[in-house]
């Protein structure tokens, strides 16, 4: 058997998202792409596909992975190996090359996530010298209105301002960074007010039919309570939108507010740190 890695670059768009899909015909995820969507992908979370990986073995192609880079950061996502090439080392073989990559352009610490209950993948990272950091859920909401009474005034932020405070907030997850933020052309934000000072902040993302990358934030006042009155705005407004919180640390404490609003857990995820 022959195993070349090839440049994503070589590849267009369409033929990744391709490659992308059938790697997770299988998963315990899928999270299937199109050319459109894998496009918005490189381009929020800076994917550089000269340096992200094709696989293949034989001549066929057989795997994937992908490499942001952030100065001295790098963030592998997206790998998966095609069923029928599985347990002959592809995978290692792609996210090797990819660290071998990042040392060479003076990266000082690669992270990346892993869906919990893929043993086998959390395997190979921590074989690889990677180590857990971090657990997000992933929570959804089904489209719906609610009527309960709304509790303060709601101010659009500006997205310079919604940046400046997402920048002073806690460390959020690559794909909720400031800078992923600030790559998204349609991020939104509002801030809250209630009557008795409390007072806090949301970021979202909105491409309808959905919301996503929702970021809650309580500058004063109850978490919950101040997380529930923002979620009740924003489900008011935008009833219709099915809603998708992706990387909540499961040590938020906005978590109630979301449950409260009828967020469900899709699953969960745990980051995984190497430093070089």
């Amino acid at each position: 058997m022959t195993l070349q890695l090839m440049p994503a670059s070589q590849y267009t768009i369409e033929e990744l998202a391709g490659i992308y899909n059938q790697t997770r015909v299988d998963y315990l995820i899928p999270m299937p792409m199109n050319g459109e969507r894998l496009a918005e992908y490189v381009h929020d979370f800076d994917i550089d596909l000269d340096l992200s990986m094709v696989a293949l073995m034989n001549g066929n192609v057989a795997g994937l992975g992908m490499l942001g880079v952030r100065g001295d950061e790098c963030w592998v996502t997206r790998l998966g190996v095609l069923p029928n090439n599985r347990r002959v080392g592809i995978g290692e073989n792609i996210v090797r090359k990819m660290l071998e990559i990042s040392k060479t352009k003076g990266t000082k610490r690669v992270n990346l996530e892993v869906i919990n209950g893929n043993e086998k993948a959390g395997s190979l990272f921590k074989k690889l010298g990677f180590q857990k950091t971090m657990e997000y859920l992933v929570l959804r909401r089904a489209p719906g209105h609610s009527d309960v009474e709304i509790d303060g005034q709601f101010t659009p932020l500006e997205k310079g301002e919604a940046l400046d405070l997402l920048r002073a907030s806690p460390r959020q997850s690559w794909v909720n960074d400031v800078r992923s933020m600030s790559n998204a052309a349609d991020m939104m934000g509002m801030r809250l007010a209630m009557g008795d000072g409390s007072r806090g902040w949301m970021l979202f993302r909105k491409k309808a039919p959905t919301l996503t990358h929702i970021i809650l934030h309580t500058e004063h006042g109850d978490s919950e309570v101040v997380g529930h009155n923002l979620l009740q705005h924003l489900h008011s407004t935008h009833s219709r939108f099915d809603t998708y919180a992706e990387n909540i640390a499961s040590t938020d404490k906005h978590v109630p507010a979301f449950l409260s609003m009828g967020y469900f857990e899709a699953f969960r995820r745990t980051e995984m740190i190497l430093d070089l």
